[in-house]
């Protein structure tokens, strides 16, 4: 078909699809062309007004949307997790909650998952082992340790004395809320970079 035959606007529509379909594979991109073009010099004679002109290409669609009806579309993401990750995602930070035996088989449970690298199984074990329970328990063993001054002896009798004693300063307060914020947070943060890793990562190399 030669140009000169074509409208002035559809010549400029087959540019512009063209180099939209730039990605195509030539031998298709030339072919689809070379159809659209075929249907222009039909449906707008080199003689019709603009108006008409535009009429059918305003039908035809954007060359932007002939394309991406050509190209295939992407797969999507695969969830690639099953039980085993979500187990060891929920029971890291929360399973020792359960004596710490449930922390502990979240434990193997990500090291015996392909889905998680070795650097991220570091992480897992090591960012606050024990989970929540053990910032709990630390908490409680802490705020123990300050109230309680020493022993009081009675005859046949001993028991542990507690009593108020002096606040710390608002720079160790500061610090400490600081620390017990990261160490609280630690486990939740890292359950989230463990469960993305398992979906997006590769799976591990075998030991």
């Amino acid at each position: 078909m030669s140009p000169d035959s074509l409208h002035p606007l559809a010549e400029g529509y087959l540019v512009r699809l063209r180099q939209a379909g730039r990605e195509l594979p030539q031998e298709r991109r030339d072919e689809l062309v070379a159809e659209i073009e075929g249907y222009l010099a039909e449906a707008i004679p080199a003689h019709a007004s603009d108006d008409e002109a535009l009429t059918v290409l305003e039908r035809l669609g954007a060359p932007g949307e002939i394309i991406e009806a050509e190209q295939s579309p992407l797969p999507a993401p695969t969830d690639r997790r099953s039980w085993r990750e979500w187990a060891a995602v929920v029971l890291l930070p929360l399973g020792g909650f359960a004596l710490g035996v449930g922390w502990l088989v979240g434990l193997v449970l990500l090291w015996t998952s392909r889905l998680w690298t070795t650097r991220d199984k570091v992480i897992g074990t090591l960012i606050v082992p024990g989970g929540i329970a053990t910032v709990l328990l630390v908490v409680v063993v802490t705020a123990t340790k300050r109230r309680c001054t020493g022993f009081t002896t009675a005859v046949g009798h001993t028991s542990l004395q507690c009593t108020p004693s002096g606040g710390p300063s608002a720079g160790t307060n500061a610090l400490e809320i600081a620390l017990l914020a990261f160490v609280l947070i630690g486990p939740i943060v890292t359950a989230v970079y463990l469960a993305r890793r398992a979906r997006s990562g590769s799976a591990a190399p075998a030991a």
